[in-house]
């Protein structure tokens, strides 16, 4: 018998506008960066990608690309293809909990329920039960969807080991980095156009949701008014050079007395106007969410909220959360913790921050003889 061996697989993170793309090796210092991609879907609308004229062609550049070693992969899809939502249910007499999942998640989907892939990243047992009451958090897809992606990447010659969900691919890269989750914790990945929203606790999904809110929403902002027509990087740069810095001079925390415009930078200020509008339905849809658990469970604290994705280029979004929702939170890069085996994969840090859900995909081992 051939000893097994086993190998991170090509994690790829396929959104509606763009697609990312890790892979990672095990070094003496842990985990470190094997090589990444990032591509935007040129001429897309958010809807679903033509087989041969969209995204055929950027999956085969990841396929092509020398700094990753394999074919297998393992995906995630976009948000707006999939369906997410809670379930609590009894278990019948001739049931398994397989068969009892598929009946209630009758009720919730758009199309006939043998239509779709069905799948269960969070069960436990109802405190209220009798050993056969369950709570669930349900991802479903429509199967003739997932075909479709599946042949894509088969056309661009990649092997695909595991689909994936975002929510699962985000709490590996947490518990890697955290280590082990506690007390319940809000996760929050934010994307170009959506945002994904999860409350996790020791041994559940509490809530997990995607709104349509993303960075794209503060960039169009910031163009419109500064009449950036089209430059997105000038407007990233000021997002991520002023961002909601404005915050502490209203509260007197930078030198700065409220209302004392001398030595303010006008910039500063129209940032900060531009898009605290826009921040507001971020804290809105926090405040729903946490609505919803604190009704579902009695007398729950949260421990952080941890905050993904492109939130890491939004200057001071931290501070701005905590003065809101009054819950300690942390702006996240997991690119911080992984060594890179060649500077020249990430010449910039930060930038790797929109990596942390492909980063997660690529932490699934794939095993072959």
């Amino acid at each position: 018998m051939f000893a097994q061996k086993s190998q991170y697989p090509i994690g790829i993170d396929i959104g509606a506008h763009d697609i990312y793309a890790v892979q990672i090796k095990e070094n003496r210092q842990g985990l470190g960066l094997r090589g990444l991609m990032h591509r935007e879907v040129p001429g897309n609308n958010g809807e679903m990608p033509d087989v041969s004229d969209a995204l055929v062609p950027l999956l085969r550049e990841i396929s092509k690309n020398k700094r990753f070693v394999g074919k297998s992969v393992v995906v995630d899809l976009p948000f707006q293809h999939l369906f997410s939502f809670p379930v609590t249910f009894q278990v019948g007499q001739t049931e398994s909990v397989e068969q009892s999942i598929l009946r209630v998640s009758k009720d919730h989907l758009p199309f006939p329920v043998e239509e779709a892939i069905i799948d269960y990243p969070s069960i436990v047992l109802s405190p209220n039960g009798d050993g056969k009451k369950y709570k669930a958090t349900i991802i479903a897809v429509q199967r003739d969807l997932l075909n479709h992606y599946m042949l894509m990447l088969k056309q661009a010659g990649l092997a695909v080991q595991a689909v994936d969900f975002a929510v699962s691919s985000l709490i590996r890269v947490h518990t890697h980095l955290c280590d082990v989750i506690q007390r319940p914790i809000i996760l929050c990945a934010v994307g170009h156009s959506q945002t994904l929203l999860s409350i996790v606790g020791q041994e559940s999904i509490l809530a997990h949701r995607t709104i349509k809110w993303g960075i794209e929403t503060l960039l169009d902002k910031i163009m419109a008014n500064l009449q950036f027509i089209g430059e997105k990087d000038k407007a990233k740069v000021l997002l991520r050079q002023y961002g909601l810095l404005y915050e502490d001079r209203e509260n007197g925390r930078d030198g700065v007395q409220p209302h004392d415009e001398l030595g303010v930078d006008p910039m500063r200020r129209a940032i900060y106007q531009i898009i605290t509008p826009s921040m507001e339905e971020l804290i809105y849809e926090l405040y729903k969410i946490i609505g919803y658990v604190r009704s579902e469970e009695q007398n729950i604290g949260f421990d952080c909220i941890y905050m993904y994705g492109y939130a890491a280029i939004i200057n001071q979004l931290d501070r701005y959360l905590e003065n809101r929702l009054n819950i300690p939170t942390k702006l996240m890069n997991p690119m911080m913790n992984v060594a890179l085996s060649d500077e020249s994969i990430l010449t910039d840090i930060s930038a790797g921050a929109p990596f942390a859900l492909a980063l997660g995909l690529a932490m699934r081992k794939v095993q072959w003889l």
